[in-house]
């Protein structure tokens, strides 16, 4: 597994086109993702609140028990939300995630356009 990210208490791992969060003080291992393809980036918040992982569109999973693992039967859930991808919307290709500040993440596109996304 590749280290996409990391802070004092998290680890962003992937593996092919999966994605992990690893609880260092645990070392629970738990699958946050899935894409199409591998994802490309990755960030955890300053405040270790939430990570948000890109590629695919995004997958934004918040940090806090119980940890619940990722589901593409499912769009969203008290754990995560999924942005820019297929079903309903176009599939965004997202090449760079940067923290505006504790609520919202700049997400830039493979074509270079920029959307302000809400976390919450």
């Amino acid at each position: 597994m590749l280290i996409s990210y990391q802070s004092n208490n998290y680890l962003i791992l992937n593996e092919y086109e999966k994605i992990f969060l690893k609880l260092k003080a645990t070392s629970q291992l738990i699958l946050i993702g899935e894409f199409y393809g591998d994802p490309d980036v990755a960030l955890i918040s300053d405040d270790e609140t939430y990570c948000a992982v890109g590629g695919e569109g995004v997958i934004i999973y918040y940090l806090r028990d119980p940890f619940e693992e990722f589901s593409t039967n499912h769009k969203s859930s008290n754990q995560w939300k999924i942005w820019g991808r297929g079903t309903n919307e176009e599939t965004m290709w997202v090449s760079e995630i940067d923290q505006i500040d504790s609520k919202h993440i700049r997400v830039e596109l493979e074509d270079s356009e920029t959307i302000l996304l809400s976390i919450f």
